[in-house]
């Protein structure tokens, strides 16, 4: 049985009415159905059950599911599905806004379609969908009449970066820092920042422009090639140049380009470093021709949502709610600016995952950072927490323990932060506060 081509899926593809489905539980009907495999899971076992759902065609990588005309086989369906996304993005006129980074990348992707979305036509990555399933299924979104896209590009081992740029292949590129992320895969800094820089080397062979964090001393090495660069900071000399009037709870501010200072504006988010996320927004706005007031109210129009920098009032309680990820260089930069708020501090933290061999002593720092700040209460959740905190009191092994204390030991903060990666749901503690 002869394979598929990517040039006839492509034609089907199209006659789906560019609708694209891997999840057997939500089939769009006259969609096209590729079977992905996972480590406990087999999309092939549904191609049979897809059409009866109302698929129009299914892709399979296994021979013996190939039951119907309508089922066709190709020889690895990742493959076919990234390969499918990068011939259609060759196929389109949209012009595309990669974004990478250690930190920031979701809130920077959110306030860029906060930014265009309200002068062009625009369409962006949804929800976290910014790996190698989710950056092809993005692209495969685009009908083509969009004026830009804005691509998240996540990646947590070598090699991933260049896969997602080969696909996507960015007019514009974003990349956010590079922090202490995904240890357990890059090792240290400068794998990170040779993973992160692949975004770099795709907008230099392709001639697109980069926004360029000229505070970050790797992104600033990092882009020394780029023919085409616009910069963004608040310490260096930039294009797109930022000053920090109140930076917490939320963000007051002014910029200056070329020569004419604007502001001040606020946004809803607090933070220096969301000001440089902020700052990048600026900088693609003023490259498509914005105005820095029209910039400027649709920054200030922009809430964060799904525990991400998001403040919430429950009870008395004023809560800046950021658990859906962390690793060292964010946490440290949360509990920074956090620690510069007026009355009472409590911080709520979660393990930091995915650290490798560099774990015990990156939450050792954390845990020494927490106790020379200005804060007033602290607790721990985690198994690594637990190994640094010696005989300290406040250490819990889940959040779910954390949560049941505070239920019955309310703590006496004005402020509080919680943080922590995504899997130890740090959210779980928001239970004991009472709403108002």
């Amino acid at each position: 049985m002869p394979f598929a081509t990517i040039e006839n899926i492509y034609e089907i593809y199209l006659q789906c009415g560019n609708k694209v489905c891997t999840d057997s539980r939500n089939i769009q009907n006259g969609s096209l159905f590729i079977c992905l495999k996972g480590p406990s899971f087999n999309g092939n076992r549904f191609a049979t059950e897809a059409l009866q759902k109302g698929a129009k065609y299914v892709i399979s990588d296994e021979k013996e599911y190939v039951t119907d005309p309508k089922i066709l086989l190709v020889g690895d369906c990742l493959k076919t599905l990234q390969e499918l996304a990068a011939l259609h993005r060759k196929s389109i006129p949209v012009q595309i806004l990669g974004i990478g980074g250690s930190n920031g990348k979701t809130t920077t992707k959110e306030l860029c379609f906060a930014v265009v979305s309200s002068a062009f036509k625009t369409h962006a990555t949804t929800a976290n969908l910014n790996n190698h399933i989710g950056v092809p299924m993005t692209i495969l979104e685009l009908t083509g009449n969009e004026d830009l896209a804005i691509v998240e590009m996540g990646t947590n081992h070598p090699g991933e970066m260049k896969v997602l740029c080969d696909i996507t292949n960015p007019d514009f590129g974003i990349v956010t820092n590079v922090g202490k992320e995904h240890l357990e895969g890059f090792g240290d800094l400068e794998g990170v920042a040779r993973e992160e820089s692949e975004l770099f080397l795709n907008l230099i062979q392709n001639r697109g422009i980069g926004f360029v964090n000229v505070d970050d001393a790797w992104l600033g090495s990092m882009s020394k090639r780029m023919n085409h660069s616009i910069t963004y900071g608040i310490e260096n000399a930039a294009d797109v140049q930022g000053r920090v009037l109140q930076s917490m709870p939320t963000l007051k501010y002014e910029i200056s380009f070329r020569q004419k200072t604007y502001g001040p504006f606020d946004a809803q988010i607090g933070g220096v470093y969301n000001f440089y996320n902020i700052l990048s927004a600026f900088a693609l706005g003023f490259q498509l021709g914005m105005q820095p007031d029209a910039i400027g109210a649709a920054v200030a129009a922009y809430h964060p949502t799904n525990n991400r920098s998001e403040w919430l009032k429950l009870g008395k309680y004023q809560i800046l709610l950021d658990a859906y990820n962390a690793n060292p260089s964010s946490m440290s930069a949360a509990l920074e600016e956090f620690a510069k708020l007026p009355g009472t501090k409590a911080v709520m933290l979660g393990d930091m995952l995915e650290l490798g061999t560099a774990s015990e002593l990156e939450h050792l720092q954390i845990f020494d950072l927490c106790k020379s700040l200005n804060l007033d209460e602290i607790y721990l959740c985690g198994n690594e927490f637990g190994k640094v905190a010696g005989a300290f009191p406040q250490k819990f092994e889940q959040s779910a323990e954390l949560y049941h204390w505070l239920s019955a030991h309310p703590t006496n903060a004005d402020y509080i932060l919680i943080k922590g990666s995504r899997g130890m749901k740090m959210e779980t503690v928001l239970q004991s506060f009472q709403k108002e």
